[in-house]
């Protein structure tokens, strides 16, 4: 019977270690994929949704009454296109934002706190829209917030 004995225990022995490395293994397989390491670029949807979401809210403050007199002299392709890189660049995506710093291109702009305010609501609607996460959502609007005292000049 002893035999036999030692025969289990090194079964049983061999099965625990197996049994350990395969958890090993497998945890750090399940911290692979869920790492919160992709930039706010890639989590925000990349480019595709950066965009839409940029077209969307230019599209929308600038047929609003209360914003549109801001966009009166602007040409709107450019904007859509400047946004975007810097949005891109902001969140560690691939573009490199090349446009003004925020004072100088609102420069003789005379946006106002209002104007302002319906952009970024215009923003969280979109962002709302286009399935950005709560927690993505935040980041960018931490990210941006900085800004509005370059942007509202009145």
């Amino acid at each position: 019977m002893k035999p036999k004995g030692r025969l289990n225990r090194r079964c049983g022995a061999s099965a625990a270690i197996a049994a350990a490395c395969l958890l090993f293994f497998l945890h750090g397989c399940s911290a692979v994929t869920s790492r919160p390491d992709n930039s706010l670029y890639e989590r925000l949807g990349g480019y595709p949704v950066v965009r839409a979401v940029v077209g969307d809210v230019v599209d929308r403050t600038a047929a609003n009454p209360k914003s549109k007199q801001s966009f009166d002299e602007v040409n709107v392709k450019n904007l859509k296109k400047s946004i975007v890189e810097q949005i891109c660049s902001l969140t560690e995506g691939p573009c490199t934002y090349g446009g003004d710093d925020m004072q100088t291109a609102h420069k003789g702009l005379n946006i106002s706190e209002g104007e302002f305010n319906i952009l970024a609501e215009e923003l969280r609607q979109a962002l709302d829209a286009h399935g950005v996460g709560t927690r993505e959502k935040n980041e960018l609007l931490r990210i941006l917030a900085p800004m509005k005292r370059d942007i509202v000049t009145r």
